[in-house]
């Protein structure tokens, strides 16, 4: 196997746990929000109920949610994109298709932790060209990883 596809490799393990790990976090501080806006399982007796929260708690949770959803929406497939082209690029792509790889996988999961702390931080601009510059990251993996598929024999 050449270098090139070891560091592919390499790379997308690394920045899928890094993907994986701002998930967790993301969904740990959704959980917090739930906690603290009353809007965890009714059983779960120890938080504030909805009435003892405030609206600014209220309103962080509906925030911590749709940041969660928006992962959901984007990591996952962008995640099962990385590792299918990743395959395909080990198979039969070349040199440069495995460092684009890289560039692209690690660009996207910067994008994806821009988003999450832009869309915290309520920068609408700036949530809106981590998400476009993500989005695009995802086709550019997708395609070439395609492309790659050509050279398998």
């Amino acid at each position: 196997m050449d270098n090139s596809s070891i560091q592919a490799i390499r790379a997308t393990a690394i920045l899928s746990v890094i993907l994986f790990s701002k998930v967790v976090f993301t969904n740990i501080g959704l959980g917090g929000a739930k906690w603290n806006a009353g809007g965890r399982a009714p059983e779960d007796t120890y938080q504030a109920t909805a009435e003892e929260a405030s609206e600014e708690a209220k309103a962080a949770q509906v925030k911590a949610q749709r940041i969660v959803n928006n992962d959901l929406e984007n990591v996952t497939y962008t995640l099962t994109l990385a590792w299918a082209a990743l395959y395909c690029i080990v198979l039969g792509g070349s040199d440069g298709s495995a460092w684009a790889h890289i560039a692209l996988y690690g660009i996207f999961v910067f994008c994806r932790l821009g988003h999450s702390i832009a869309y915290a931080s309520g920068k609408s601009y700036l949530r809106t060209t981590f998400w476009t510059l993500g989005v695009t990251c995802s086709f550019a993996i997708g395609i070439n990883g395609a492309v790659a598929s050509f050279g398998v024999e």
